[in-house]
């Protein structure tokens, strides 16, 4: 399989210093140009407490025009043990490309118009306020140059190798499970959290919706690059997602989803890693999907 950067043109993005609206941002837009209303971001943009267009919108179109930052990976195709690495600018540069609706698809594809377009949608709105603070909190922290992390999404393919449970002899120590009410994310301390996922990761797309994973995504909006580069999941196969920053606190699930602030351990370097396996639909405590999930 051929090598792909996921970027559609690499293109130079010019906001000039005085004058810019909202039509100046949409003109940058790599779309027909019926689309470029997109109400939802200019009503979140309109809502914002600092000024979008001077502090923020040129810091993304650098970000965007640094071709530097390109990075050719292999996607990672079902059946397959294999790993795609970026660093966090490199991931940076994506996502600074596909808010400007420039990126090509992958196995998915993470352009945002249909969250842009969709005319005054909740959730599409509460998804690109997470965004948008994805790119601010980024911002701050290239001032302070303190994030060097790596990316790994990792494809892990199992085939015959799954465990046969119940010869397995080794017990499991009680302070190792931490049963709570609170929401998953609460749980700080845990080095892993899962993501219920569509076998589509993220269902391919990214749409006004707030499922588990799609919440999930939104406040981790690295972990979007796994939409582009993973193949459809088999059942004796996961992905991890290694080293992607929670940036965003939420509060709600589906219609009720909102975007709260910040996450208040942006700057941790405690990160979890994501482990992405496809949900079972029925009989989640039969034998068979219990084994599998173990």
């Amino acid at each position: 399989m051929s090598t792909i950067t996921f970027i559609a043109k690499k293109r130079t993005y010019i906001i000039p210093q005085v004058d810019v609206t909202f039509q100046t941002l949409t003109n940058l837009f790599f779309i027909d140009k019926k689309y470029r209303p997109c109400p939802n971001l200019e009503l979140v943009i309109r809502q914002l407490n600092f000024d979008f267009y001077h502090d923020l919108l040129p810091i993304i179109a650098r970000w965007a025009s640094d071709h530097a930052q390109s990075n050719s990976v292999i996607p990672l195709q079902a059946g397959t043990t294999a790993c795609v690495t970026y660093t966090s600018n490199q991931a940076r540069y994506i996502l600074a490309n596909a808010f400007f609706l420039n990126t090509t698809t992958g196995y998915g594809s993470i352009d945002f118009i249909d969250i842009y377009h969709v005319p005054f949608d909740r959730v599409a709105i509460e998804r690109i306020r997470c965004l948008i603070e994805y790119f601010r909190l980024s911002s701050q922290q290239e001032k302070d140059d303190n994030d060097h992390r790596i990316i790994s999404i990792e494809r892990y393919s199992y085939g015959e190798e799954l465990l046969d449970w119940k010869k397995q002899l080794v017990s499991i120590q009680e302070s190792k499970i931490n049963v709570f009410i609170d929401r998953m994310e609460a749980s700080e301390e845990a080095h892993g959290f899962v993501d219920f996922a569509n076998k589509k990761i993220h269902i391919h797309s990214i749409m006004p919706s707030a499922t588990q994973e799609e919440i999930l995504f939104s406040c981790c909006p690295e972990a979007f690059l796994a939409i582009l580069v993973c193949d459809t999941l088999r059942s004796d196969e996961i992905v991890i997602l290694r080293g992607c920053k929670r940036f965003v606190d939420y509060s709600g699930y589906g219609e009720t989803f909102k975007f709260v602030g910040s996450h208040l351990n942006y700057n941790s370097t405690n990160i979890q890693d994501i482990l992405i396996m496809d949900a079972c639909l029925s009989n989640h405590f039969s034998q068979y999907h219990i084994d599998r999930d173990l």
